[in-house]
């Protein structure tokens, strides 16, 4: 028996221009867009999700942190960490929520698992000191010093303990993605390249007897981008980020699939209905 669990630590609100890119724009083109924007969507969650598998629970991303709010805590010399706001309480962050399911955050997990290295991905961290941390290699490698500090990541407020472990796409093709890396030794829980959003983000995919979660990290920010096949605003390479929904949108109509974004309002909602893509 496998279970999934939506945990949201806090909102987000970002520009219309990122959620979705024009398609006419290339990646200078869309990041000039989301500046000029002066209309912003409604607050979006952050959500992490509880993967609770027989080999363990497992964590696919970490949220935020009400540290956001802190002056100096988001460099100001970024001008890109203007064009958001996070808000998340203290009791949001994903320890306390953990906390909430009877579970305690620093010892019941297997791993937590990245799909990326953005802050409102790894901005919960400081809550697992014992535990596992995989990422993938490849977005690592962009994520860190001054590269990462430019593309959305704050390396600068990673636990001073984190030592990740990363992981390449080293296993078996899975329908249309190339390869793969299991998570699980049964292959139940994998992680699988989608990229776009940025350089080597994965997925996350739950195979249960009778549907399959798609833990889809910020690859879309909602199912109805996925749908459309709508890239966003942040990408650098949308070339690329279009081929990714292609991949997804084909593997979810091979086999009953729930997709689940992290910033999708209505992902908990289909995570409970079991409502499949379509």
């Amino acid at each position: 028996m496998i279970r999934v669990t939506a945990i949201e630590t806090g909102k987000a609100r970002m520009k219309t221009a990122q959620r979705i890119g024009r398609e006419d724009r290339g990646p200078l083109g869309r990041k000039i867009d989301i500046f000029r924007d002066r209309e912003w969507v409604e607050p979006l969650p952050i959500l992490c999700f509880l993967v609770e598998h027989p080999e363990g629970r497992f964590l696919v991303d970490t949220g935020d942190t009400w540290r956001n709010s802190v002056p100096g805590y988001l460099p100001s010399w970024n001008p890109f960490f203007k064009q958001v706001s996070i808000r998340v309480a203290p009791e949001e962050e994903v320890g306390p929520r953990l906390a909430a399911l009877g579970l305690d955050p620093a010892r019941d997990l297997a791993a937590v698992v990245l799909t990326h290295f953005h802050h409102d991905h790894t901005g919960g961290l400081d809550h697992f000191p014992h535990t596992r941390v995989i990422g993938p290699r490849e977005n690592y490698a962009v994520s860190t010093g001054i590269k990462g500090m430019m593309m959305g990541c704050l390396p600068q407020r990673w636990p001073v303990w984190l030592k990740p472990e990363l992981v390449d796409m080293d296993g078996l093709a899975v329908g249309p993605f190339p390869a793969s890396h299991a998570l699980t030794t049964d292959g139940r829980v994998l992680l699988v390249p989608t990229p776009g959003h940025v350089a080597g983000h994965c997925s996350v995919v739950v195979l249960d007897d009778d549907i399959t979660w798609f833990l889809a990290g910020d690859a879309t920010y909602s199912q109805e981008n996925l749908r459309v096949g709508a890239t966003d605003g942040v990408t650098n390479d949308p070339e690329t980020a279009r081929a990714t929904l292609a991949r997804i949108r084909e593997f979810a109509h091979t086999r009953p699939t729930v997709i689940l974004p992290a910033h999708d309002p209505d992902g908990p909602r289909r995570l409970a209905a079991r409502e499949v893509f379509s």
